[in-house]
């Protein structure tokens, strides 16, 4: 995913992206301190191992451990080879490139893009636009669209949000991720309104999970999350702090 660059029309304000602000959500500074704590526990274990069981200790020695982020990663290749078959169609492109990805992985994600074009069959009526850029002038925050799509449960004259995650579940982040696309949209298209908002999980194992969400259950309420994000972010910056 590039770097986007969101800037303000009116102000020429240079502004943090919908998923930056969701990052006060998280705790990246406390996963690090828990995976070190447990590290450290595993080397206070094989120093005593090795001075009370030499011989126990060069069996362990062939023992790997895993990185911090070792699993999610080999678990993503598959899940955003998948997405970016699903975007390149989406789009009209040609499928991606799959040379020097194995073969386990290729099937992965064929296995998510053939059931995601099943899908499409009977869902997608059309695709209006894909990664959409846009600047909100009111609060200091941008986005990028994935898709605004007619559905087969769109009313007429309004539109819904495609969006597109890999993973083990649909988590906060992303209802609350399009909930502020729509306030977006509707800021620049107000005669052609958001009615719902559709995700799509891609799985490590080729599970593909679609959730539609109508705007009223995603309302004001996780947009009122989300500006508390943006505010927490503006104060940390004033206070000169980080997470």
């Amino acid at each position: 995913m590039p770097k986007r660059n969101y800037r303000q029309k009116t102000t020429g304000q240079a502004v943090k992206g919908v998923t930056t602000h969701l990052g006060v959500l998280s705790k990246p500074a406390l996963i690090f301190w828990g995976y070190k704590q447990g590290m450290d526990n595993f080397e206070r274990l094989m120093a005593w191992i090795a001075e009370h069981s030499p011989d126990l200790m060069e069996e362990l020695k062939q023992f790997r451990v895993q990185s911090l982020y070792e699993k999610r990663d080999k678990a993503a290749d598959a899940g955003t080879l998948g997405h970016l078959f699903i975007e390149n169609h989406l789009k009209g492109l040609p499928d991606p490139k799959t040379d020097g990805i194995s073969k386990e992985i290729v099937e992965k994600a064929e296995g998510c893009y053939l059931t995601f074009l099943d899908w499409e069959k009977a869902n997608i009526k059309k695709v209006i636009g894909s990664e959409i850029e846009l600047t909100c002038e009111q609060w200091p925050y941008g986005g990028t669209i994935d898709h605004i799509i007619e559905s087969s449960v769109t009313p007429q004259g309004m539109v819904d949000i495609l969006d597109i995650k890999t993973g083990k579940d649909i988590y906060l982040d992303a209802k609350l991720q399009v909930r502020a696309y729509k306030s977006l949209w509707e800021l620049y298209h107000p005669n052609q309104l958001i009615a719902g908002f559709h995700i799509l999980r891609l799985g490590e194992n080729g599970e593909f999970t679609h959730k539609y969400f109508p705007k009223n259950v995603l309302g004001e309420g996780y947009f009122d999350i989300f500006l508390n994000c943006v505010r927490i972010g503006m104060t940390l910056e004033q206070l000169g702090e980080k997470l």
